[in-house]
């Protein structure tokens, strides 16, 4: 059973038992069998198997401080409502009290040898050595919020569940058949031909009358409805924004420069070749060599080193190995140095070429160095003026008045909606922290004073909500040259569709799409031989998609790059794997294997719940919540 135990730790089954257990209740819920439970002091009960008001808050908290992890902040019980995570919580241990019912009913278990086995070779208590160590596992129960003998109790339920759901999912559950279908199905090829259709040939659509645009206008209303927009009054605090360079000195820039004088120094470096020998009597050799006239090319060949293998490019001195260095920056340019004790093994080096140490002057730097200067001295005043402006915003001043108290330009944004469009449809980029900045405003009234956005981890943004016009249905004088491009485009594209029909018949009555390309004065087009989903040049994977629609005789229509073009699609050739070696898609059958087992553990989860009574208790939940929060 260990065996078995631990394949099942290490296979996908386990991989997909939390999203099972998530799902399972949210989708049958427990039908007729839930009951009322108010006499009962649990938080829900199925068959004679107890899930406790501990049980539920155990999952409860795991499941909140993982939101709260996501989110950067801590949740409200109302907002852990909005999010699911108490329905989420009552599925899941209603369904594991599911699976421990057909436990005990069935009198599965686990000896305590073989339990005490499994915690010792789970990872998660091991040690750097690869061995079980008890703070670590006594670190694990207390981030678990559980007390040690709960939390064995826990991982004995989990390896049952486990052989449970291992037996009803495991192995190969499709047949030979499938995967050699899908095998044709993954790796079959097609080649195209296509013409693209457009309002050349399609003709275009006359002028709309008054009672055409007021009735396309009255079926599309909601399109053309303004949105709620708000004016805002932004106050940003940034270092950039209060930063005084004309504060800084020429003495404070020198001083600067010299403390961080290595950081504008570019070191000496050389293009070192090297030859690490295989023995010391190959080194012999080959200062033997050097010696007789030899060159270090020779030496390279002797001991088959090319000449790219040997070189390790342009380093600096600390950038070597200290073995070398010293007889690397001590070397001429050119000659081989005697043999190195390496790190590696008997070496020898040459030096091809260098470059000298040089240090950016200060003039060249002076301008970035009082810019930053500038900038690191506003970062340390910005928590004070944060602080003077959340005091005056307290006293009940407006951000235009503090703005000019602490000498930093307010912006007022005079319409916006939540999506950062102006009224004219232009979408206004520049706005700090503008995803949460719209997020927040939009969920703040007028004369409301919110708390200030953080920007750049190191700066304040504040706003204020100065009016806010309600969304609205526009009329249609207020749209007119909208409504006309619309209405024009939209009869354009019917034009397209209609004559994209008309040769997708005639192709289908046995026409050529050559003849019919030349009748129209359009150039066919082919692809090469592709797979599902593969694009090339304008034919996208929409094209791709009509054209695996249908057998080899298919003809099909598809949008083109805008709705009024049309794409007339034909196969040219059919390539299937009977010709080629082609391995089974390994991955995809992973994929689908996993498929059928979600779907025989979801059915064997439903029908325990239908089974054994299942009842639960809202008002014990509901106290224990309220209690802990």
């Amino acid at each position: 059973m260990l065996e078995s135990l631990r394949n099942f730790v290490s296979g996908w089954v386990a991989k997909v038992l939390l999203v099972l257990l998530v799902g399972s209740f949210a989708l049958w819920g427990v039908s007729g069998s839930i009951l009322s439970g108010a006499n009962s002091t649990n938080v829900a009960e199925v068959g004679e198997t107890n899930v406790t008001v501990r049980d539920y808050l155990s999952v409860y908290n795991r499941s909140m401080n993982d939101m709260q992890r996501r989110l950067g902040r801590r949740l409200t019980r109302d907002e852990a409502r909005l999010f699911g995570i108490e329905d989420r919580t009552l599925s899941n241990v209603v369904s594991f009290a599911a699976l421990d019912e057909y436990a005990r009913v069935h009198s599965l278990s686990l000896s305590d040898d073989m339990l005490a086995v499994l915690l010792a070779e789970n990872p998660q208590f091991r040690d750097s050595s690869g061995k079980f160590n008890r703070e670590t596992f006594r670190r694990a129960v207390y981030e678990a919020e559980m007390r040690e003998s709960d939390y064995i109790n826990l991982q004995n339920a989990s390896a049952i569940r486990g052989q449970v759901m291992q037996s009803f999912a495991s192995g190969s559950l499709l047949p030979k058949a499938y995967a050699n279908a899908l095998t044709d199905f993954v790796n079959e090829e097609r080649k195209f031909s296509y013409i693209t259709l457009t309002a050349k040939e399609a003709g275009t659509p006359p002028a709309p009358t008054e009672a055409e645009l007021k009735t396309y206008f009255d079926a599309n209303l909601k399109t053309y409805a303004a949105p709620e927009f708000r004016k805002l009054v932004i106050l940003k605090i940034e270092p950039a924004d209060i930063a005084d360079e004309a504060g800084i000195s020429d003495e404070d820039v020198a001083a600067d420069y010299n403390d961080r004088i290595e950081s504008y120094r570019t070191p000496e470096k050389r293009r070192v070749q090297q030859i690490v020998f295989k023995s010391q009597a190959e080194a012999d050799d080959a200062v033997k060599t050097l010696s007789e006239g030899g060159l270090f090319e020779t030496v390279l060949t002797d001991n088959e080193v090319s000449l790219a293998d040997a070189d390790l490019g342009m380093l600096a001195k600390s950038q070597l190995p200290k073995a070398i260095q010293d007889a690397a920056f001590s070397l001429e340019i050119g000659s081989p140095s005697e043999v190195l004790k390496g790190p590696f093994g008997p070496t020898m080096i040459r030096i091809s070429e260098s470059t000298q140490e040089t240090v950016t002057p200060l003039d060249d730097v002076k301008a970035d160095i009082r810019k930053d200067l500038a900038l690191r001295k506003a970062s340390e005043t910005i928590l004070d003026m944060q602080e003077t402006v959340e005091d005056a915003r307290a006293g009940g001043t407006s951000l235009v008045d503090i703005a000019k108290r602490v000498g930093v330009d307010e912006r007022t944004v005079e319409a916006i909606d939540r999506t950062a469009r102006a009224p004219d449809g232009t979408i206004i980029s520049d706005l700090p922290a503008s995803r949460d900045l719209l997020e927040q405003a939009f969920g703040t009234e007028v004369g409301a004073q919110a708390s200030p956005l953080d920007v750049n981890n190191n700066g304040y943004v504040w706003y204020d909500v100065a009016s806010i016009s309600p969304a609205r249905d526009r009329t249609q004088d207020e749209v007119t040259d909208r409504l006309l491009k619309d209405w024009t485009e939209t009869e354009q594209a019917k034009l397209v569709d209609k004559k994209a029909e008309e040769v997708k018949q005639r192709l289908e009555k046995g026409a050529n799409l050559d003849d019919v390309a030349l009748d129209l004065g359009l150039l066919v087009q082919t692809t090469g031989f592709l797979k599902r989903g593969a694009e090339e040049g304008d034919f996208k994977r929409a094209a791709n998609q009509a054209g695996f629609s249908g057998d080899d005789k298919l003809v099909a229509t598809v949008e083109g790059a805008s709705p009024v073009e049309e794409l007339v699609v034909t196969v040219v050739e059919r390539k299937g794997i009977e010709a080629r070696k082609v391995e089974t898609p390994k991955e995809q059958v992973e994929q689908a294997n996993q498929r059928a087992a979600d779907d025989l553990l979801s059915q064997m989860i439903a029908n325990l719940q239908s089974k054994y009574t299942v009842t639960h208790n809202p008002s014990v939940i509901n106290h224990a919540l309220t209690q802990g929060y």
